[in-house]
């Protein structure tokens, strides 16, 4: 990264400082709400992959986060619903969450091809 311009580090730098809900808010919004379906988002990410898995990485480590962490009711599934502009058969927090594990282990899998 020393060799990045000034400008780069600091937006990379405030990318990390994310709270993870923004994080996967941010994701979801760019990768997820416009797709068809998730084997375009899929394609999407790989294609990424090629040439850096940085936004990989720091996505999956922020859902992991929001999964594990207590959020308050309606929040996963508002976060899926509007900001992923996707429709759950099950639209509970519960069905939210299984989603977002999904979204965790298609970018787990992406992670795995780039390596």
């Amino acid at each position: 990264m020393s060799g990045l311009p000034e400008s780069i580090r600091v937006r990379l730098a405030r990318q990390e400082e994310r709270p993870p809900l923004e994080t996967v808010r941010e994701f979801l919004l760019g990768y997820v709400a416009d797709a068809e379906n998730l084997d375009e988002s899929g394609s999407r990410l790989r294609r990424i992959a090629q040439t850096s898995t940085r936004m990989h990485s720091r996505v999956l480590a922020a859902i992991e986060s929001v999964l594990a962490t207590s959020e308050p009711d309606g929040t996963l599934a508002r976060l899926v619903g509007w900001d992923g502009n996707w429709v759950l058969d099950d639209p509970s927090d519960a069905g939210a969450a299984e989603f977002l594990r999904g979204l965790a282990d298609m970018l787990r899998s992406v992670l795995d091809e780039a390596e």
